[in-house]
């Protein structure tokens, strides 16, 4: 078993079966969708992502992948926990070793190329039953395609979310405020799992800004404003005006009256992702919910 990208097989690489998957060292496991690595406490070295499961969310280049046990036919039977090859998968977070993301298709695999672990989690699935599931992002490719990528010797992807499990009450109570709309553009997903949003965290929980995991630093957004906020490419002022890189006023955010945000929290945000300290413009109307 190895860690990282294996040489000579590109991302886009299709295979028949998962004997295929095994003999091209792509996937170790003929049985289960995560394989355990080789070495202690480093994490799992690939996932495969199974075709039809309702509770998977595949946006791409964002996938929120549901764990292993207690499935049968795609469908989750029972509760699952954060044990066994959950916890190992969870163990990618804090190592920082991205996985190799395996998905099933029309009768045949896909190598994704490689995905770092976000964040570990358990909610109530479509079946009624907890499940365990992961946020993973792919990463940018490597620029030597045929040399394996080891934990200490990656090129970190942007992660802000390091701690293991996060409490679930928290974002829990923000999207309830909200009911699942996003802050910034109000927009509301809804799939067949039911209304679907990000829990945001404006000081990052990990990575050295050590940010608290309260309501005040959580905000309720659809993915691509949580990927565009983690990413810098937008921020907050402290009277809650939504600015892009340059300081200019792009829209208000929407606030619930029980929804208390501590405008430290926006300020730190601004510093580490290094906006100006003076928005340009001031004359867009405030937006609250009543």
């Amino acid at each position: 078993m190895t860690y990282g990208l294996v040489p000579g097989v590109p991302t886009g690489a299709r295979f028949r079966t998962r004997r295929a998957l095994y003999d091209r060292r792509v996937h170790h496991d003929i049985r289960q969708i995560i394989c355990g690595g080789p070495v202690p406490g480093i994490g799992a070295e690939s996932v495969l992502a199974p075709a039809g499961r309702p509770d998977d969310l595949d946006f791409g280049g964002i996938l929120y992948l549901t764990g292993s046990g207690n499935t049968r036919a795609g469908r989750v039977i029972a509760d699952q926990s954060l044990t066994g090859l959950n916890r190992i998968l969870a163990g990618n977070i804090e190592s920082g070793q991205p996985v190799r993301l395996i998905r099933e298709t029309a009768g045949e695999f896909e190598y994704g190329g490689l995905f770092a672990v976000e964040d570990a989690y358990l909610r109530d699935g479509v079946d009624g039953h907890i499940i365990c599931q992961f946020r993973l992002r792919q990463m940018q490719p490597a620029a030597e395609p045929d040399r394996p990528v080891i934990a200490g010797h990656i090129q970190r992807a942007l992660v802000t979310h390091y701690r293991l499990v996060r409490d679930a009450a928290v974002p829990a109570r923000v999207k309830a405020l909200y009911d699942h709309h996003c802050q910034i553009c109000g927009i509301r997903i809804q799939t067949l799992a039911g209304a679907y949003s990000e829990g945001a965290h404006l000081v990052p929980l990990g990575g050295g800004s050590d940010g608290p995991d309260t309501d005040a630093n959580v905000l309720c957004l659809c993915p691509n404003h949580h990927i565009m906020l983690d990413h810098g490419a937008l921020a907050l002022t402290d009277d809650w005006a939504v600015i892009d890189r340059d300081g200019r006023r792009t829209g208000e955010l929407t606030r619930h009256p029980d929804h208390h945000l501590d405008p430290a929290h926006a300020r730190q945000h601004r510093r580490l992702f290094g906006f100006p300290d003076s928005p340009v413009g001031s004359d867009l109307p405030r937006v609250e919910l009543t």
